[in-house]
């Protein structure tokens, strides 16, 4: 009887055993508007992935990889190379060499016009979601499923994705070996102070700390509303986060529901599933719910929406610090990439197309 109520009370307070709670969007998560007033840099369809040079920065938009600069008071905009297909991440090394892959040939490493491929299954090279240099020179490597390439990452949820894993990349591409396993979508990897890898698991909610030469993944940040995407070290300590959908009850609930969920995988088609998104869309097919339809032509802004947008400062053992957000009535969602240059930090809205350069506002309520 004790377990019963117990049981009943859990429920009630949304705390069920089943796994449809979500955490709230509070204390450090508590939204605010501060990436819709984030001044816009760029726009580029399909802007993905970014990392800071000595002028500007370099970012991957659909299968470009592009340079924006800072000589003039307007940023330059300039198309280095074209590759064969969407860029799935971009990655710098101190001496300015690239890392950047694509499904269709995996991972490259050089400069635009003067790639090296570096040889991998191509179970693995086809969903290649993030990585970093460390310090000697390696180059850590998310591998987001190795059931699905990286576009499918909504059907890697579904299945209840859990083949990926974090690579270590010599230098020279001549060896590559692996660092952690069965990990739930991998899609962000940065080095820590302690020569440790935080690698963001996207459908575990959660970043995780591995070893620099492999070991057992070890949670120092958990239960997140979102879900992860990457990750990368702030200048002055501590980490930025990109999360780049929200969950919902209604996302975790057919998560739960495995004949619901098999069936509309089977039968419709991916564009309409009911799960996370980058961003809304006006197509009358989209799956709506409650709550977030539009009531005399406002959507509200804390409505359970497919998409949001959403980036974390935390400190150096992954406390959150301060978030941004762009809610439910905004547009710039599906926040994939992070980084700093000069004395501010930049997003990538890849649900939107832009780059922003964030308000430093203090964290302050909008």
């Amino acid at each position: 009887m004790t377990e019963l109520i117990t049981s009943l009370v859990r429920n009630l307070l949304g705390f069920s055993d089943t796994g449809i709670s979500v955490p709230p969007m509070d204390n450090m998560f508590k939204p605010n508007n501060r990436l819709e007033i984030a001044k816009l840099i760029a726009r580029a369809e399909g802007l993905d992935d970014i990392v800071p040079t000595a002028d500007g920065f370099l970012c991957s938009a659909g299968n470009e990889l592009v340079r924006i600069s800072f000589d003039s008071d307007n940023p330059q905009f300039e198309v280095l190379d074209r590759l064969d297909g969407p860029i799935t991440f971009l990655a710098r090394r101190s001496d300015g060499a690239l890392a950047l892959a694509t499904e269709e040939s995996g991972l490259r490493i050089g400069r635009p016009g003067s790639w090296r491929g570096v040889g991998l299954p191509d179970n693995q090279a086809r969903c290649l979601t993030a990585g970093c240099f460390v310090p000697d020179g390696r180059l850590a490597l998310c591998v987001g499923s190795t059931q699905n390439p990286a576009s499918e990452w909504k059907k890697d949820l579904m299945q209840h994705g859990a083949s990926g894993c974090v690579l270590s990349v010599a230098a020279d591409g001549a060896s590559v070996g692996i660092l952690a396993d069965g990990l739930a979508f991998p899609y962000g990897v940065a080095p820590m102070e302690t020569g440790d890898l935080a690698v963001s698991e996207s459908w575990r909610h959660r970043v995780v700390k591995i070893g620099a030469n492999g070991g057992s993944s070890v949670p120092t940040l958990s239960n997140l509303p979102a879900y992860p995407a990457r990750i990368v070290p702030s200048a002055g300590g501590g980490y930025l986060l990109a999360l780049f959908a929200p969950r919902r009850q209604l996302f975790e609930m057919i998560l739960i529901e495995d004949e619901y969920r098999l069936e509309m995988m089977e039968t419709i088609d991916p564009s309409e599933w009911v799960g996370p998104d980058l961003r809304q869309t006006e197509d009358p097919n989209q799956p709506l719910q409650q709550g977030s339809v539009r009531q005399m032509g406002i959507l509200k802004p804390w409505a359970p929406s497919r998409s949001y947008g959403l980036a974390v400062r935390c400190d150096g053992s992954m406390t959150p610090l301060e978030s941004w957000h762009s809610r439910a009535d905004g547009a710039r969602h599906g926040v994939t990439a992070l980084c700093e240059w000069g004395d501010a930090v930049f997003a990538i809205s890849k649900g939107a197309g832009q780059l922003l350069r964030l308000v430093d506002d203090g964290g302050c309520m909008q």
